[in-house]
């Protein structure tokens, strides 16, 4: 009996904890919960973080230079954020590049305005968003709570995704 108790107990200690620790640990980026914030470098050296855009919608995505839908997708992520940024609404794409020198060219090369933040170590994206492939996107309320995460290319200027962002800035 004795051995049975510890046989279950460390099954409890190897299996069920762990989980139950890794789930609260990846639950912020269930829509709902608190964005889980962080602070980057961007291309020009500054530091960003994600409670200083609060008070915007912030549409987060996670990308890389190798990543062919995530490039797919940068123009017209590009265009949205150019048409709604009057109104409240923040981007910033964060790299998980290992080096710089090619974000830093399809950057320039495709003239990309919002912030373009590096993560090169892939912290913020495996530990504080649980990554699980790219291009990964998330939406971010005007108070810092995930309203949507998104797996995949999108054509973020197409009139559907447009009206959804507009309810978001809007309150609708």
């Amino acid at each position: 009996m004795r051995q049975l108790r510890l046989l279950i107990s460390h099954a409890l200690l190897s299996f069920v904890f762990p989980a139950v620790f890794y789930v609260s640990s990846v639950s912020a980026q269930i829509p709902g919960s608190p964005a889980p914030d962080f602070t980057l470098t961007d291309l020009h050296g500054s530091k960003v973080s994600l409670s200083g855009l609060r008070g915007n919608v912030v549409i987060m995505n996670f990308w890389a230079t190798w990543c062919g839908p995530c490039k797919a997708e940068m123009p017209s992520l590009h265009n949205l954020y150019t048409e709604y940024k009057s109104k409240g609404l923040a981007v910033v794409a964060i790299s998980i590049d290992a080096t710089e020198k090619p974000v830093i060219s399809f950057i320039e090369q495709k003239k990309l305005a919002f912030p373009v933040l590096i993560d090169k170590n892939k912290e913020v994206y495996f530990d504080s968003y649980a990554g699980m492939g790219l291009p990964e996107t998330f939406i971010i309320d005007r108070k810092g709570i995930v309203i949507e995460k998104i797996m995949g290319e999108q054509e973020w200027d197409s009139p559907r995704m447009k009206e959804r962002i507009l309810k978001y800035l809007t309150g609708r």
